[in-house]
């Protein structure tokens, strides 16, 4: 009697790479409280030099920028994590549980071919707390590495998106470069220093697939503000109706609106994005484009 021979088992396709988690606020008072404190400070900034942003935009978007930056910078070394941080953890975590299972090491180095002679106590390195200096330097370079490539790749490619979505070609281009130097540095500054240049997460950030947090939030809502600060530009009955409550001023002039849209947008993806909607991401299938809110551990 003849067996059947087996069927071959199909080839399995490569293993879909798991999406990084969000990011967390650092677990301190001092975080924690800042992160409360940073959107209303963006927010006062705007506030307090509206006026002389419908009088000359190019001067005062031009003068705003540094606080804008040190705000950044601030906001990313005391509410942040680093790039790699919790990989660092994981490391260190790991080899906590390796020097708590003493059998578990000694069998492990016994299969390797390793041979661990009896009686000799090693020495324990001691977990020496780091100086306040390496902190300080540790979150210091990354933001300022952020700051720079902020500045050096993200403000031309949002000012080239600025044009393609109706900023003027042929004028006011300081106008354009300074509001791309705003969204820039409200939008990646945070994105560089938690995920560096890692392709995968920059894929899900350029996908809108990441799971929302402050980061993402923020970044997501500066895009959506400043794109229904656009609205108003080119509708005549809202500006005659601002330029009367605003005595004849006309704040509706390219790129003020933006401006403040990007400001107030940011503002709202940040708490949402640390609230509400902390973990969850737009999920677009294939099939029918079915968009689904899904919760990311």
């Amino acid at each position: 009697m003849s067996s059947t021979p087996p069927s071959p088992s199909l080839p399995q396709g490569p293993a879909t790479p798991k999406s990084a988690p969000p990011i967390h606020i650092l677990p301190n008072n001092i975080s924690k409280t800042y992160a409360l404190i940073h959107p209303v400070l963006l927010l006062a900034l705007v506030a307090l030099r509206f006026n002389a942003l419908i009088t000359d935009p190019v001067a005062e978007l031009l003068s705003n920028l540094p606080f804008l930056a040190l705000l950044q910078v601030t906001f990313v070394m005391t509410c942040l994590p680093p790039a790699g941080s919790a990989k660092d953890d994981d490391d260190n975590n790991n080899n906590k549980s390796t020097s708590a299972n003493p059998t578990s090491n000694s069998t492990s180095n016994a299969g390797s071919g390793v041979i661990l002679k009896p009686g000799k106590i090693g020495l324990r390195r001691k977990n020496t707390p780091k100086s306040d200096s390496g902190n300080l330097s540790a979150k210091l370079l990354p933001a300022i590495l952020s700051l720079t490539l902020t500045t050096l790749l993200a403000t031309p490619v949002l000012t080239i998106l600025l044009i393609l979505f109706g900023a003027p070609l042929t004028t006011h281009h300081a106008e354009t470069l300074l509001c791309a130097a705003h969204m820039a540095v409200l939008t990646s500054t945070a994105l560089i220093y938690v995920h560096g240049v890692d392709g995968s997460i920059w894929k899900e950030v350029w996908g809108a697939k990441r799971p929302a947090d402050a980061v993402w939030g923020a970044a997501l809502g500066t895009c959506v503000g400043a794109w229904f600060g656009a609205v108003p530009i080119p509708l005549d009955w809202v500006n005659v109706l601002i330029c009367y409550v605003c005595r004849d001023r006309p704040w509706q002039a390219f790129p003020i609106t933006i401006v403040i849209g990007a400001y107030i947008g940011y503002s709202v993806g940040f708490g949402l994005g640390r609230t509400v909607l902390f973990g969850k991401r737009l999920k677009i299938e294939e099939e029918g484009d079915v968009v689904d809110s899904k919760k990311v551990d």
